[in-house]
């Protein structure tokens, strides 16, 4: 025979413990945000998102001033201005660089027509060297047009979710931070 004992008391008040904490939110959102941003920096140097690998540059720029070999971290100006903004009842992650958006959706972008000066230095000999030069260190300059074209980006999603789908892995995270501050596990 069993013999089963509930005390009210302690099931009353962890009721109402789970009751009090689902109607503030708020420390659990600042957690799942941290989350957020954490697997986004993640993204970034693993060069993957929530659709696997970013595909590689196919006209990687020969720029001696570029800091990074790595996809979207040239000037690392986009990964260090991911934010988040937590409010009583949702999460936002996100960024407020202009060309984020193009690097998370890919897309096409148009660019006009053109022309422009090109500076080099002409040697004793005549002869005029293939690379360009600052306009104070040249002494020969070039008009050169170019047409208008088309660069097509293909998306490399740096944030966690593309549209309404989570990468693999954070869901169960974000539900066990939820379950952990409900349960009253933590407290922030």
């Amino acid at each position: 025979m069993f013999t089963i004992t509930i005390e009210a008391d302690a099931v009353q008040r962890a009721l109402q413990g789970i009751e009090y904490r689902a109607r503030n939110l708020q420390p659990a959102l600042r957690a799942i945000a941290g989350l957020l941003e954490d697997r986004t920096a993640q993204n970034f140097a693993d060069q993957s998102g929530p659709l696997g690998k970013w595909p590689a540059l196919k006209n990687p720029p020969r720029n001696k001033k570029r800091t990074s070999p790595k996809i979207l971290v040239d000037t690392a100006r986009l990964k260090n201005s991911i934010a988040s903004r937590v409010t009583a009842q949702s999460v936002q992650v996100g960024t407020n660089v202009v060309y984020a958006a193009i690097h998370q959706l890919g897309g096409t972008i148009d660019i006009a027509a053109r022309s422009q000066q090109a500076y080099f230095k002409q040697g004793k000999d005549g002869s005029v060297g293939n690379r360009f030069v600052k306009k104070s260190r040249s002494n020969f300059a070039q008009w050169h047009t170019r047409g208008a074209h088309q660069i097509n980006m293909p998306a490399c999603p740096y944030l966690p979710f593309i549209g309404n789908r989570l990468q693999n892995g954070v869901e169960e995270s974000i539900v066990e931070v939820l379950n952990s501050y409900l349960a009253g596990k933590y407290q922030r």
